[in-house]
């Protein structure tokens, strides 16, 4: 059967040969053309990856997936597993991608092929073995940051509540630009509840003032779903929460615990 294939090759940089330890992309090529020789495939391009990121860096990595969604490939060639995914997890990715889309995987070195019951087996295998691999770095990574979460340190999220920024060392400290904008928040809906206002109409009235003031987050005038997220989060009075776990956090507090649990849910 002359099937529609397309061949990937790889190296990490554009110095790695085979003088210096590595597998040429040359070499590569030639095993591939002449394994589609010998078993009558239509070896339509070779795809020359070089890179070491993730999946969704390699431009070769993402040329071949939309040739696949296309509907133009019937098998991929790879020279070797290994040699294309240093990694299982990105390994277990795209092999998951290859199975949506009917496509055969064929590593000529090794001589597996996912299209036969012992190359699904195996390819079977590594992608688990991709899952567990996975499941171990997701531990290890919740582990760490329940224990910083322990010790009152924010080590989850990449993005601080407003009011907040890292400095140089990494550590949480206040930020004195924000600082005044989120204790006024505060102070204001606290003074507003004991109005005869509405909710909606305490949270109307807030964001005019806050508006003529031009107070804004992230250069944007202030909402609701702002306000909202803001006297919800117990990060302002000095807690940390990671999961169930709740302690008193090492960052500076903005507003006392009192004010906190008197401007409740507005």
């Amino acid at each position: 059967m002359n099937k529609n294939v397309i061949g990937l090759i790889r190296v990490s940089t554009n110095l790695q040969s085979e003088e210096n330890g590595g597998t040429s992309l040359e070499f590569q090529k030639n095993k591939l053309e002449q394994y589609a020789v010998l078993n009558d495939l239509k070896l339509t391009k070779v795809i020359c990856d070089i890179a070491s990121g993730g999946l969704e860096d390699r431009e070769g990595i993402v040329e071949l997936e939309n040739d696949i969604k296309d509907g133009s490939v019937d098998s991929v060639l790879v020279y070797n597993v290994s040699r294309c995914f240093r990694s299982m997890i990105l390994f277990g990715k795209f092999y998951e991608f290859l199975k949506k889309y009917n496509v055969e995987l064929i590593s000529t070195s090794e001589g597996i092929k996912s299209s036969n019951s012992s190359g699904e087996m195996i390819f079977g295998i590594m992608s688990s073995i991709a899952g567990y691999e996975k499941s171990i770095i997701n531990e290890r990574l919740h582990n760490g940051r329940l224990m910083k979460a322990q010790k009152g340190i924010r080590g989850f999220g990449s993005k601080l509540p407003f009011g907040y920024k890292r400095n140089n060392k990494g550590e949480v400290e206040l930020n004195s630009e924000e600082v005044p904008i989120v204790k006024y928040i505060f102070k204001k809906i606290n003074q507003l509840k004991k109005s005869k206002m509405t909710p909606i109409c305490r949270t109307r009235h807030l964001i005019k003032l806050l508006k003529q003031k031009g107070y804004k987050i992230n250069g944007h005038f202030i909402t609701r779903w702002n306000i909202r997220d803001m006297i919800s989060n117990s990060f302002y009075c000095g807690e940390l929460n990671y999961g169930e776990l709740s302690t008193k956090g090492l960052h500076n507090s903005i507003i006392s615990k009192r004010l906190f649990n008197a401007v409740g849910i507005a």
